[in-house]
């Protein structure tokens, strides 16, 4: 569909764009909350669900995010895919968190 029957001659998602913006909030939410709690899961659970743990909290602080990129990208939401994208920096920020919290 080109832009000018999507309704916008600027290419700009028309259609549907508070419902992207809110489902890419709403994963990037997720990413911030699933990641740090499988984190800290983790690093206090024994080492047979330790690996689990971490696969969670990795997998949701990195992969909600590149869901929510790509699917604003598709819908033309070149704003709300670079801070999907920025989310992706969340991972550094808690790690170093939670062991200074643990080390003090």
């Amino acid at each position: 569909m080109t832009p000018i029957e999507n309704g916008d001659a600027t290419g700009r998602n028309t259609r549907h764009p508070r419902g992207v913006r809110v489902t890419a909030a709403l994963l990037c939410t997720a990413s911030l909350v699933l990641g740090p709690v499988g984190y800290a899961q983790a690093i206090s659970s024994d080492t047979g669900s330790a690996a689990e743990w971490f696969t969670l909290g990795f997998g949701a602080s990195v992969g909600l995010p590149l869901l929510a990129a790509a699917i604003t990208t598709v819908a033309g939401d070149r704003r709300a895919a670079l801070w999907s994208l920025a989310t992706v920096g969340w991972p550094v920020v808690y790690v170093v968190v939670i062991h200074v919290l643990a080390a003090g």
